[in-house]
């Protein structure tokens, strides 16, 4: 028996049907003028904390690999890219594109600016998809113009949660820095912990300040001491304090969080289920760069639109957002399950990837932690408990 392919079956359907005027199709993409994510932090050692490079060309990947799709229905999909420096000017631009026919937008955006557009251009025809904010509180907005292809961090903590559940190691100490964005990801971490019913021993705040009060706050040794623990889970955006902290604690304990085990979208060791091949073609386009999972959210929202218009065979923007949104979109991530995204709050389903700098260790969700409906919706923020803010 021969097997085909996901996407040589829907290029099979769609080239059994009957031919269409050649269609320009144009989809957004709206970025942050100099957005300080994508420039390498770079510590005084020249160590590279922080990958760098603007995640456009996974949504430019996504298009070119469904190409062929795109052309045996005859539609000729490309991708305008703008940028603005501030809401003001975001919110502008999203009118702008919107006036010129663009019914679906990717954001490429912090989380407080994606929340500003969103609920700014909730009146016009057009389909926001965040690519790249992973805050929870995004989620619950209920924006119906708004999808996320990037990972929340409910996912992402519940992903790590269940591993460590998995594994038996259920007492952790959480470190958390000073940041907002460090105290999100605790939050979201504290919530998966109290799901899957692990204990958090203690929860300690870490400073890089060297002045003699703050000593017990940025020594290894004494931040890590006086409690036992299985584990430490760490909150560090920045990750200068973080990436020092492995095998320097005061016992021998793993660490996990934004060093040590990370969960994201992606990364590019996977080598299951497709991936290596895509990881190839990424190295390609790029002249090497690694993908991450900022570029995997990017790549899998453009291939994600440019399905939805192939297979509608339309330009309405309604009837392909209705498309998009619902349960006939079956989308091949090279994650190894069919992707869509979630009523409820717009989150896309998928799997979660445990890895260290330079290897896969796991991907989540494990056997054994069943749900009603999708398996996958064991990871974030679930139908039952979703609350709209």
């Amino acid at each position: 028996m021969i097997k085909v392919a996901p996407l040589a079956v829907l290029a099979l359907g769609l080239l059994s049907a009957p031919a269409l005027a050649q269609t320009p199709i144009t989809i957004g993409y709206l970025g942050l003028a100099e957005d300080p994510r994508y420039d390498p932090l770079v510590a005084y050692t020249r160590i590279e904390i922080a990958p760098g490079g603007n995640p456009i060309d996974g949504a430019e990947m996504g298009v070119e690999d469904l190409a062929f799709v795109s052309d045996a229905v005859e539609q000729a999909v490309s991708i305008d890219h703008q940028e603005a420096a501030d809401a003001a000017g975001l919110i502008a631009k999203v009118g702008e594109m919107a006036g010129a026919g663009e019914g679906f937008i990717m954001l490429d955006l912090p989380a407080p600016l994606v929340d500003q557009v969103a609920a700014a251009t909730q009146d016009l025809p057009v389909t926001l998809v965040n690519t790249t904010a992973p805050a929870d509180y995004l989620r619950n907005r209920c924006y119906p113009n708004l999808l996320h292809t990037a990972a929340s961090d409910r996912q992402t903590s519940d992903a790590m949660v269940q591993w460590l559940r998995l594994r038996d190691w259920t007492r952790i100490l959480m470190l958390v820095g000073p940041l907002d964005r460090d105290k999100e990801l605790a939050a979201a971490f504290r919530a998966s912990a109290e799901r899957q019913r692990l204990e958090i021993v203690d929860e300690r705040e870490f400073t890089l300040a060297t002045d003699p009060a703050n000593r017990e706050a940025n020594n290894n040794q004494l931040i890590t001491g006086g409690a036992d623990y299985d584990l430490i889970y760490v909150a560090d955006t920045d990750g200068e304090f973080a990436r020092y902290l492995p095998y320097d604690t005061q016992l021998p304990r793993p660490v996990i969080g934004t060093t040590g085990l990370t969960a994201s979208e992606w990364q590019w060791a996977w080598d299951r289920d497709g991936s290596t091949q895509v990881t190839i073609r990424f190295e390609e386009k790029t002249g090497g760069r690694r993908m991450t999972g900022q570029d995997w959210a990017t790549w899998i929202a453009a291939k994600s639109i440019v399905t939805a218009y192939a297979k509608t065979r339309s330009t309405d923007h309604q009837e392909v957002d209705e498309y998009l949104r619902s349960s006939r979109l079956r989308m091949d991530g090279s994650k190894g399950v069919q992707l869509n995204f979630r009523p409820w709050d717009g989150q896309m389903r998928m799997p979660i990837v445990l890895a260290t700098h330079n290897a896969v260790i796991a991907e989540a969700p494990f056997e054994g932690f069943l749900h009603q409906t999708n398996v996958l919706d064991t990871l974030g923020t679930d139908e039952p408990e979703h609350q709209c803010l």
